[in-house]
């Protein structure tokens, strides 16, 4: 799925800035950079007063094939989800929002192969096909999240429940301030530490995806349809701070691939460097 970064990626882009494609294992893809890899999960949430049935949010899957699903984005035909959520939901996210571990809703169902668990999230959420073995826990996963009021983590991009989270973690590091980064690195704005304060509204890069965040030393990136980023840390910015006192995850091996949750028989992981 990543292999659309080699074609979108600029050229003159620095490998530290770009976010592995073509399923390459992450260690090996930034080994000239960066010296370790937490692998970040983005949290299931609730938000108070609203739940996925009376404020859908997160992206509409399409019934279409792609040749369809242009024509009509061309035309301006696309179906509104059933109940939107509210304009601004994402400062209400940030500022009310309550981050819920993937451990918890696992235990919640009584799953103990996390593994297996986090493979049917990831596929759930970018509507992925789901085998037959996994489809009861995909189904009661559904209807957890509908009973609860359980938003399921968001994809592709910095979750704003996670940013009051990420902010503790950069100031941390002894950070005052990062770079915001596009999906295909073509745009970037400097942006304050605090803004990912809970107190303020959602951070963003008008007009973009807001798909990574970068300092000397680290980059956060999240990669196309997946709900986990990418920490890419040197061992100076390790020491100064371990990143599981902030966010779920776990530190990536020297076999995990860019694509962290790809099925078993998925294309073996390549390597460029």
């Amino acid at each position: 799925m990543n292999d659309v970064f080699s074609e979108k990626l600029q050229a003159d882009v620095p490998r530290r800035l770009e976010h592995p494609y073509d399923n390459v294992p992450v260690l090996d893809w930034w080994k000239y950079d960066y010296d370790h890899v937490f692998v970040v999960l983005n949290p299931f949430f609730r938000v108070p007063g609203y739940t996925p049935e009376t404020a859908s949010y997160g992206p509409v899957r399409l019934p279409f094939d792609p040749e369809m699903l242009v024509d009509r984005i061309e035309e301006g035909d696309l179906p509104e989800p059933a109940n939107p959520a509210p304009e601004g939901f994402e400062d209400l996210i940030k500022q009310t929002g309550t981050a819920v571990p993937w451990s918890e809703v696992a235990m919640a169902l009584g799953i103990s192969d996390f593994e297996r668990f986090a493979r049917i999230v990831w596929l759930q959420v970018i509507a992925g096909e789901i085998s037959e073995d996994d489809a009861e826990i995909a189904a009661g996963l559904a209807e957890y999240c509908a009973l609860t009021g359980l938003y399921t983590p968001e994809e592709d991009l910095l979750p704003a429940v996670m940013e009051p989270a990420l902010g503790r973690y950069l100031e941390a590091l002894g950070l005052d301030g990062v770079v915001l980064w596009s999906e295909w690195r073509e745009a970037s704005r400097s942006c304050a530490t605090e803004s990912f304060s809970r107190d303020n509204p959602a951070t963003v890069l008008p007009g973009e995806k807001l798909a990574a965040v970068a300092a000397p030393g680290m980059l956060l990136s999240w990669g196309y349809d997946d709900v986990a980023g990418l920490l890419a840390l040197t061992d100076e910015r390790r020491r100064q701070a371990d990143p599981a006192r902030f966010f779920e995850g776990f530190w990536a091996s020297a076999d995990t691939p860019s694509l962290v949750f790809a099925p078993e028989d998925a294309m073996p992981a390549s390597r460029r460097n």
